[in-house]
């Protein structure tokens, strides 16, 4: 877009006001949200006192490319929601009795801990599975009470877990992912001197993805945006993650404890207008939604077709055939998406695209962020920002040559007796010589190199921090010495390579900030996702598919007990099904199986929702298409 329409124009100029803006797929909420901060910073407004909340890294990333490239400004302060609060976390945590060294716990380390908090009670394990006691924990931090006790907690069992678990996390210097939202909120609610310094950081806040937030999000963004020029952006049509406790309640919410002026942006230019209509058409059955009728900007009316088979393989196999002609076409592959509601669905058409040698990648692969060179080379410059951070420092002391379990142990053992951190243990150590031999003189070195690197942190970028830490600790040999066979070896030094590039890209946007880039790296390591752009065919589930946008989108399995899910609510199964439509920029393909193993599977009711069945926009055919 070369200028803003009314509507955004509007939601760029509103002054003294809070402004809920409903804006639907492809509508140019970025943009008009880049424009608004742009024209606060043009109105002398310091752009490090504007905080800007998303979701992803991926949309703070682009927001900050684009105000950069509009007003030649950085704003400091234009991160993901969890990204903001472990900064703030950093600073204050301290008043609710945890160490600023804090670390950010992986799920497998919480998991871990959560598992010795119900034996340590004499649970059994069986009755109280860690995992689906991890989702009720979960549950209860995102539910906007700060206040947990054993009796505001139903089921006592489950109180005293979540208190114990809480308690033993604390001892260990540990945070859950949730934690970075409940105890900033905690912290709020309970230090009204901490909330004024914090509300004092910012005069105009902006969320981003609004219908994502949880109650806990959502409390609290109230309390920093109270009296602020505060503006939320969302769409409850596009609200598909109450597994994660977010609810589209909550933009009913602001309306009421805010009033704010509600604007709507309702022309799309992402959808043509055979998909916009049948978009529309479907997401009207929903009830209880905010009304917004999109309009459609593109002249072109687009395409879509529903595909009916006999089998899942036929249907597969149609997918792959489609692709391999439009690629045939010159349709570049990271323009085409496969969609599923399940990873099942996506299994099908990996198979039928690897038999005709198409490559593909998958949103849900192995993360970046677990390799182990990856968590070594992170565990390093957290002990140099953060020496206090436990977790790390027992991870690179592990890699250190000359460091036996048994000194290990005795550092733990001075620890827990003298009540210190590791990292003051080891100091102790050397210092009053509880070690002696080959292990005294390894750790003095560890010692000395530690220091000396720490002092190199204001006058080194993040990458060259990295590149210090590898000679200094001659990480190169034992990366060779642990791999298996060269291939194995130059794999590893290709993913620290990546690691590298990531940091110069995030200081590039962010600015310096090392302990800032440890918060967003481990977030983004629970998060998970793929780090590099391959040209390749995108396989998606619908969740995670939310963002993403397409030439032409696949949406496969469309039948009832699939889609809608069997075990979903209708209403938010519809709201999934709009957001894999709404993916579409040119072309829809939306396929269904009658034989589903031995079932019988009618095709999804949502199929028969999107209007009229008319053969210029969809084309209905009952069994596999021969191509």
């Amino acid at each position: 877009m070369d200028t803003l329409n009314p509507d955004q124009e509007k939601v760029v100029s509103i002054r003294n006001a809070p402004v809920l803006v409903l804006a639907g797929p492809g509508t140019g909420k970025t943009q008009t949200i880049v424009e608004r901060f742009a024209a606060l910073i043009r109105e002398e407004v310091n752009p490090d006192r504007i905080l800007a909340i998303t979701f992803t890294n991926k949309a703070a990333q682009e927001m900050i490319e684009r105000i950069l490239t509009l007003t030649g400004k950085r704003p400091s302060w234009i991160r993901t929601i969890h990204g903001a609060f472990a900064q703030l976390l950093r600073t204050h945590i301290h008043k609710l009795g945890y160490s600023n060294a804090f670390q950010i716990a992986s799920l497998e380390l919480a998991k871990k801990t959560l598992k010795e908090v119900i034996r340590s009670l004499n649970l059994s394990e069986a009755t109280w599975d860690a995992n689906k006691v991890a989702r009720d924990i979960s549950r209860i931090k995102a539910s906007g009470e700060v206040i947990v006790t054993q009796d505001t907690i139903e089921n006592k069992t489950l109180g005293a877990i979540f208190l114990g678990y809480q308690e033993k996390m604390k001892d260990q210097a540990l945070i859950d992912f949730d934690d970075l939202v409940y105890l900033t909120l905690k912290l709020c609610t309970e230090d009204a001197e901490a909330l004024a310094e914090i509300r004092d950081l910012w005069q105009h806040v902006i969320i981003d993805e609004f219908q994502d937030c949880d109650l806990s999000q959502y409390a609290l963004i109230s309390l920093l945006g109270k009296d602020k020029g505060i503006v939320v952006v969302g769409d409850d049509d596009q609200s598909i993650y109450s597994f994660r406790s977010s609810t589209p309640e909550v933009l009913g919410l602001f309306e009421k404890d805010f009033s704010p002026e509600i604007v709507i942006l309702k022309t799309t230019y992402r959808l043509p207008r055979a998909i916009q209509e049948a978009a529309c058409a479907l997401i009207q059955n929903n009830l209880g939604r905010y009304e917004k009728e999109l309009t459609c900007a593109k002249n072109d009316t687009g395409c879509l077709e529903v595909h009916g088979f006999g089998s899942e393989g036929e249907e597969a196999d149609f997918t792959a055939g489609r692709i391999q002609i439009l690629l045939g076409q010159g349709l570049p592959p990271e323009e085409i998406g496969v969609l599923g509601r399940r990873n099942a669905d996506l299994a099908r058409a990996e198979d039928a695209l690897k038999r005709l040698k198409i490559p593909t990648r998958k949103t849900a692969e192995r993360s970046f962020y677990e390799y182990r060179v990856i968590r070594d080379m992170m565990a390093y410059i957290t002990v140099l920002a953060l020496p206090e951070n436990t977790a790390a420092l027992e991870r690179v002391l592990k890699i250190e040559k000359g460091v036996p379990k048994s000194v290990m142990d005795l550092l733990e053992d001075l620890s827990e007796r003298n009540e210190i951190s590791l990292y003051h243990a080891l100091e102790l150590a050397v210092e009053q010589h509880y070690v002696s031999g080959e292990p005294s003189i390894a750790l003095k070195r560890f010692l000395e190199r530690i220091d000396g690197l720490r002092r190199r942190i204001s006058e080194l970028c993040i990458s060259d921090l990295m590149r210090a830490c590898a000679a200094a600790f001659n990480y190169v040999d034992h990366l060779k010495k642990v791999s298996r066979g060269e291939a194995d070896f130059n794999r590893s030094v290709e993913r620290l390579k990546d690691l590298a590039r990531m940091a110069n890209e995030f200081e590039l946007q962010s600015g310096p900030g090392l302990i800032n880039f440890i918060n967003e790296m481990a977030i983004a390591a629970i998060q998970g996702g793929v780090t590099k752009d391959k040209k390749s065919i995108r396989l998606s589930t619908l969740h995670s598919a939310k963002g993403l946008e397409f030439k032409v989108v696949f949406l496969m399995g469309a039948t009832q007990g699939n889609l809608p899910h069997i075990h979903g609510k209708v209403e938010e199964e519809r709201r999934l099904m709009y957001v894999g439509i709404t993916r579409a920029k040119e072309q829809l393909y939306i396929t269904h199986a009658r034989y589903i193993g031995n079932e019988v599977r009618q095709r999804s009711l949502f199929v028969d929702e999107l209007g009229r069945l008319d053969s210029r926009k969809i084309e209905n055919k009952a069994s596999a298409v021969n191509e």
